[in-house]
């Protein structure tokens, strides 16, 4: 499990760099698509909530307790609720908020699971 905290840690980093990028770019600019303010803000605010989740699974990756889990459930969770939100006006935040959902509730089942403290 360390190793896989470690890893998808990384990755919601590099999405959310891509989020933030796309959504400055894209919703804000205007320039890879039509002008979406909506969108881009909350492509921005789902990137930042990536980055934080990133940054507790890469910090807490050692920890045997569920601290981690239990703060990215929640920023996931919001997430995921913020991606779901917006998939009325940028279809591809629906996919990020499914990947937000299946990273946060699917780490927090599976450390539940294999039973680690509390």
């Amino acid at each position: 499990m360390r190793i896989t905290k470690l890893v998808t840690g990384i990755l919601l980093i590099l999405l959310a760099i891509w989020l933030c990028f796309e959504g400055i770019m894209s919703g804000i600019l205007g320039i890879w698509a039509s002008r979406n303010l909506v969108s881009g803000i909350l492509e921005i605010i789902l990137g930042s909530l990536f980055i934080a989740a990133g940054v507790v699974y890469i910090v807490m990756e050692a920890d045997p307790y569920m601290g981690g889990d239990i703060t990215c459930f929640i920023l996931l969770i919001i997430g995921g609720g913020v991606g779901l939100a917006g998939g009325f006006f940028n279809v591809w935040l629906i996919l990020y908020a499914v990947i937000s959902l299946i990273i946060g509730i699917g780490f927090f089942v599976w450390h539940h699971i294999i039973g680690e403290a509390i």
